[in-house]
């Protein structure tokens, strides 16, 4: 049986409450091996990190993501430089820039996303990036600290995937890509695959033939296999080097 990483699962979430215990198992009968929880505030990186400490094979980075940016102070700073110490944290996100629904002010979003990079390379700990409608602009200020990570839920052509991985950076690929009609679909071909990580973003963004239900880690089976075959290769040859992919960033 491979093994797999979801880099990208907000476990957290309220809509796990319930059955929490049932998605992690059937994530390991898929072999899912590990799964990582980004938090997107304080109160939920805490829950990610709290979720991580229970069962073995999770993790949690910690972040502040761009629609909460407007409520980023010093002491949430603090908490945040305090959080990243824990063992079973490995890395700043869920962070960045959402122009898209711009739920905080463009510049606020700047300022935040720049304050927890600084974080990053001061702890030279990985990122996890968020962006919409916003990544050449995030692409910019990245550049400018000595940070690596992963420009999560990438949906675009391989052209600007290279820009990313041209900086050393990963793309995170998840539900969009099993999509009859997305560019992606058509893309990931030329994308290679040792600068890919595979992500659910659960339990958002369902992959085909799952689409329109809460996603869930045990769906990034369909994910693996969908990339596999654009790329002809063995499911096992992705997992492996998505799997090494993901162990070397995080």
């Amino acid at each position: 049986m491979f093994q797999i990483c979801d880099s990208h699962c907000h476990l957290q979430d309220r809509k796990f409450s319930k059955d929490l215990e049932r998605v992690i198992n059937s994530a390991k009968e898929k072999g899912v091996k590990s799964i990582i929880v980004p938090g997107w505030d304080v109160d939920s990186s805490k829950y990610a990190m709290e979720i991580a400490e229970k069962y073995e094979e999770i993790y949690a980075t910690i972040g502040v993501h761009p629609h909460d940016a407007k409520i980023y102070n010093d002491n949430i700073e603090k908490e945040i430089i305090n959080l990243i110490k824990k063992e079973k944290v490995v890395g700043i996100g869920e962070i960045g820039l959402d122009f898209y629904r711009d739920l905080s002010p463009r510049d606020i979003q700047r300022e935040v996303f720049k304050k927890q990079l600084k974080i990053a390379e001061d702890e030279n700990l990985p990122v996890v990036i968020h962006t919409r409608n916003s990544l050449d602009e995030a692409i910019d200020i990245v550049k400018d600290f000595k940070v690596k990570g992963v420009f999560h839920a990438f949906t675009k052509e391989a052209r600007i995937a290279k820009r990313i991985i041209d900086m050393g950076f990963y793309v995170g690929i998840g539900g969009v890509v099993t999509f009859k009609n997305s560019r992606l679909s058509n893309e990931i071909k030329y994308i290679p695959v040792e600068n890919i990580l595979l992500e659910t973003d659960a339990p958002y963004i369902a992959p085909e033939p799952m689409r329109g239900k809460r996603n869930e880690p045990a769906f990034l089976i369909y994910i693996l296999e969908k990339i596999a075959k654009e790329k002809s290769m063995p499911m096992e040859e992705v997992a492996r080097i998505t799997y090494e992919n993901t162990r070397e960033l995080f």
